[in-house]
């Protein structure tokens, strides 16, 4: 049977800028994900996530939020309510449940929108999660910190945690950097996952749905295991009625993706002596979240 021909959607025409990737073979009848990057804002990497999924017999919308023709150009006050638009889209094709996928920034979009968006949404899984809405930030010309929150929905600011400093530190992350010998902003983020703006922290518990967030400890970007405790624990205090859990592995850094790509090396998780544990660690993550998948 040959390939499935994708679907392409626009901002202007369809609310939303994606592409919906069709498997030959569709093993989970009704149900469709929905992935989408980080900050780095690449949407050709959120295309390659999508063929995986789609590769395994999963019906995958590739999103972009950010940088392509009709989305804001930095990640301020990004409107979730894309996402709304394109779920119900998925919806009206006869899609029963709809899934999350997000990394690092897509992992708080996730979060985030599913619990603007009980229903519409039926799971999420958080790769490299961090458990608060986070201020904005534009990288034209480096990166700036912009007052107001990462986000919106139907018009209004989503409450966030600042960073608490008005320029963004660039001398003090590429020291750490260069001490690492990696790209970190660990230090950086710590502070909002240990002491968030309560009004900040991403109410997880009004997600109607199961919840997976996957972290690596080698992770020195920013926080995610210890973000991913603190999401954990929160449910836990809420008695979330659905399935949900942590996978914290040993290695793998904060490119924590379900496929070869060659950025992975960036991050020591991934590099040295530590690419062969990184990539059965990722890939492992790939059976671990079609299994998920598999019991929504």
């Amino acid at each position: 049977m040959d390939k499935a021909e994708n679907k392409a959607y626009h901002v202007k025409t369809d609310g939303f800028h994606g592409e919906l990737f069709f498997p030959v073979e569709d093993k989970y009848s009704g149900k469709a994900l929905i992935c989408f990057g980080g900050s780095d804002g690449k949407f050709e990497l959120t295309r390659m996530l999508a063929s995986v999924f789609q590769s395994h017999g999963l019906t995958t919308l590739a999103l972009a939020y950010v940088m392509e023709e009709g989305l804001p150009r930095q990640f301020s006050c990004i409107p979730i309510d894309f996402l709304e638009t394109a779920a119900i889209r998925l919806h009206d094709m006869g899609y029963k449940k709809i899934g999350l996928w997000g990394i690092s920034k897509g992992a708080e979009l996730a979060l985030t929108a599913a619990s603007f968006l009980p229903g519409l949404v039926n799971a999420v899984v958080a790769v490299a999660p961090i458990n608060t809405v986070c201020q904005g930030f534009t990288k034209e010309k480096g990166i700036s910190i912009v007052s107001g929150s990462s986000w919106s929905f139907h018009g209004k600011e989503v409450a966030y945690t600042p960073y608490g400093m008005e320029k963004f530190p660039l001398g003090r992350v590429f020291w750490k950097s260069i001490q690492a010998r990696e790209l970190t902003m660990y230090d950086l983020y710590r502070p909002l996952v240990l002491n968030p703006n309560p009004a900040a922290v991403i109410q997880v518990e009004k997600i109607t749905g199961p919840v997976l967030l996957i972290s690596a400890k080698m992770d020195t970007m920013w926080p995610s295991e210890l973000a991913a405790e603190q999401i954990i624990n929160r449910l836990q205090n809420y008695s979330f009625p659905y399935f949900y859990q942590h996978l914290s592995y040993d290695y793998g850094g904060h490119l924590f993706v379900p496929m070869e790509s060659h950025l992975t090396k960036f991050f020591k998780g991934d590099r040295w002596k530590n690419k062969e544990n990184g990539r059965k660690a990722r890939m492992d993550s790939l059976v671990k979240t079609l299994e998920f998948i598999s019991r929504w």
